[in-house]
């Protein structure tokens, strides 16, 4: 079996054309969120007899994941490379305001426990400009910025135990408190650091992710959501991020020779790696899991040396190596103890006891996520810019999507229907 990888930009929206056109590639790569649009419109080889020849089953994968290739009763993905979201947080930051923080009752040698830890942490770190009557009118250092780089500011409701979408009932959930909650206390950032306009000033002025002028990587933010795959970026672009007290060679040396223990690589790292921390009272070890999925389009030419090949990237020695090599945690279930001792990221034990907690969330398993996502991008816009209260933002955003998402499954139904009914005249 030979594989022809071809990289392309919009990989969905090409697979769906080529799908439709009969001329499909015979392995596709999409994103966890887009598993149940295809899998809903037919777009998909279902797996599961060909992962039952291979010995896949749930038992392979750590549950949320596993949960994740599966929609409507049928297995339709397998797992690529996967990713936990931890609040990573700059020492070398805290301890330069241990002062700061410990008049607050803070401890500058550790990461913050609660959300209301993460808040007092973020404004005893924080350094603004002030106009002469005392108001905010620029920020320096930030703290903490939901939006920095708020790639899962969608998903902030389970952190305080709500939900997004309920399957069962086919319905969003957008306006229950909880999810209220967590878009008010987005709002509470904006608010405290003197408003959209010093917000804005302050993100135009920081580079893009992949930059050595990214936002953590310089300290003008000295905490951030973010997955495993960081202490890669740190090592590319900041490197003596990852060498604090010693020499990336003299690590290697005694960590070869068996005298460097994983708490010893830790603190060679001027950041680490903790459970983003939930409300006081609230839940332990949230945390939003995705990944990346392998998927054989409907028709594809190979099907079944397709999934030769997903199976075989799914062993745990090739899917270790290649989680190493994208400095992410596994996807499987059963973890080897050199992946955790000897991986590229020395918290990468954070990320995997993660995807193991019974408080880990997946993507929202709803065919239009993609749309509601967009949608969900533009509430934390108005809510962060203060233009619209949470609430309301919400209750719009939920009569959208829930009037989007009933059109969607009665034109599926009427084209399922037509489709039985040819069947039948032929």
């Amino acid at each position: 079996i030979y594989v022809q990888y071809l990289s392309v930009s919009k990989v969905n929206e090409k697979t769906l054309v080529a799908t439709a056109a009969g001329r499909p590639p015979d392995i596709a790569g999409l994103w966890d969120g887009q598993i149940p649009q295809f899998a809903s419109l037919d777009a998909l080889e279902p797996l599961d007899e060909m992962a039952a020849e291979h010995g896949i089953d749930a038992s392979t994968y750590k549950p949320i994941y596993w949960h994740g290739c599966n929609y409507d009763g049928r297995l339709w993905a397998l797992i690529s490379t996967p990713a936990t979201i931890a609040l990573h947080y700059n020492k070398q930051t805290m301890l330069d305001c241990a002062d700061a923080l410990r008049a607050r009752g803070l401890d500058p040698d550790r990461a913050p426990r609660t959300l209301e830890e993460l808040d007092a942490y973020a404004q005893a770190m924080d350094i603004v400009r002030r106009d002469g009557e005392g108001r905010i009118n620029g920020i320096d250092r930030a703290g903490y910025l939901p939006l920095e780089p708020g790639w899962y500011i969608n998903y902030t409701a389970y952190w305080f135990g709500g939900e997004i979408y309920d399957p069962a009932s086919r319905r969003f959930t957008l306006t229950d408190d909880r999810v209220v909650r967590a878009y008010e206390w987005v709002r509470s950032y904006s608010r405290r650091l003197g408003g959209s306009r010093s917000l804005n000033e302050f993100r135009g002025g920081a580079a893009g992710f992949n930059s050595p002028r990214n936002p953590f990587l310089t300290g003008s933010v000295a905490t951030e959501q973010q997955g495993p795959w960081m202490a890669n970026f740190i090592e590319d672009l900041k490197p003596e991020m990852n060498r604090w007290h010693m020499s990336k060679d003299e690590e290697r040396r005694l960590m070869d020779a068996g005298q460097l223990s994983i708490e010893d690589r830790r603190r060679n790292y001027q950041w680490g790696a903790a459970s983003f921390p939930s409300p006081a009272g609230g839940l332990k070890d949230v945390s939003f899991a995705g990944f990346d999925a392998l998927v054989i389009p409907r028709g594809a030419e190979h099907p079944r040396e397709a999934f030769e090949f997903m199976a075989w990237l799914n062993q745990q020695g090739v899917m270790e190596a290649l989680c190493k090599l994208h400095c992410k945690n596994s996807p499987l279930a059963k973890v080897s103890r050199d992946f955790l001792e000897n991986h590229p990221n020395p918290y990468i034990g954070v990320f995997e006891q993660l995807a193991w907690s019974p408080n880990v969330h997946g993507v929202p398993q709803v065919p239009i996520w993609m749309e509601a996502a967009e949608e969900l991008n533009y509430v934390a816009q108005q809510v962060y810019s203060e233009s619209m209260p949470p609430r309301q933002a919400l209750e719009q955003a939920q009569a959208r999507l829930q009037a989007k998402l009933d059109r969607y499954f009665v034109v599926q139904e009427k084209r399922r229907a037509a489709e039985r009914a040819e069947g039948t005249s032929r």
